[in-house]
């Protein structure tokens, strides 16, 4: 499936502000999964554009506008093409093992999936009894909290942790995979986090349609036998060809879309609009 992405995200400030600096991980990310064909990248007012590579292998952009400015426009542009039709199959060669980096990473606790110790309890029923057994495992913590967590906007912010989403039992998009990912941790399966978009108008390979589409988050859990497959408890799906990645990490604060800062005094508004549209 080849999909076509625009995502504008615009700051607009009460009075002139100087050396704006914005980090932007909006992708592309190419893997096994999917490609990202073409990808643009503009600011207005002109500035700097350095592109780099962190440390979890997502391709960003450092944006810094040095001249007096209100306003600080970013528009990426890409095509994707995502080729994940059935993620319940396995793939034609075993997935390799993770490397003792990676362990360490998406199986320790990070910032905002600290220790907690709600969550052994609530994932030592869902434990695999051999590691063949670990998808399937995955697969029904995030049915889990698809029914257990209400899905409610405006309850928590981006810097909400797992002990928060617990105690309230509701969250968005953001809190259920953080949640999931460290439900998974607790019982010893790698998990990490997805930032990405899911498509307009399009069916799920194995569910109805998601009930939210564009920007979006979910997590991907490594098993032995599917390797990392993406597990979206927002919606109870397993993600497929409607799911686009554009950054991993241990957790939100690792891949958020865009943060940055600016030097004056002055007012902030944030806005941001996310078109997909399949084309193929």
């Amino acid at each position: 499936m080849k999909v076509k992405l625009e995502h504008v995200t615009r700051l607009d400030y009460s009075t002139d502000v100087v050396e704006g600096v914005m980090d932007v991980r909006l992708g592309p990310l190419s893997d096994a999964d999917q490609r990202w064909d073409v990808f643009t990248i503009t600011a207005s007012p002109n500035g700097s554009v350095r592109r780099y590579t962190d440390g979890f292998g997502n391709r960003a952009h450092l944006i810094t506008v040095a001249k007096p400015h209100r306003m600080l426009e970013v528009v990426t542009r890409c095509d994707v093409v995502t080729s994940l039709e059935d993620p319940f199959s396995s793939p034609m060669q075993r997935p390799r093992p993770l490397t003792p980096s990676e362990l360490a990473d998406y199986l320790q606790p990070s910032a905002l999936v600290p220790v907690s110790p709600e969550l052994a309890p609530l994932a030592e029923p869902f434990r695999p009894t051999s590691p063949d057994g670990s998808f399937e495992a995955v697969r029904q913590l995030s049915k889990f909290i698809h029914d257990e967590f209400k899905y409610t906007k405006n309850v928590t912010t981006v810097a909400t942790t797992v002990h928060d989403v617990l105690r309230q039992r509701s969250g968005v998009c953001q809190d259920f995979a953080h949640l999931l990912i460290g439900l998974c941790r607790s019982i010893g399966i790698p998990a990490r986090y997805v930032s990405g978009y899911t498509v307009s108008g399009l069916a799920a390979a194995n569910a109805p349609m998601p009930e939210t589409e564009a920007s979006h988050a979910w997590a991907e859990a490594y098993t032995p036998i599917h390797g990392w497959r993406g597990f979206d408890p927002t919606n109870d799906l397993v993600a497929s060809t409607a799911h686009i990645k554009m950054a991993i990490g241990r957790d939100y604060a690792d891949v958020p879309p865009t943060r940055g800062t600016f030097r004056g005094q002055a007012d902030e508004r944030l806005t941001v609009s996310v078109e997909t549209r399949q084309v193929e």
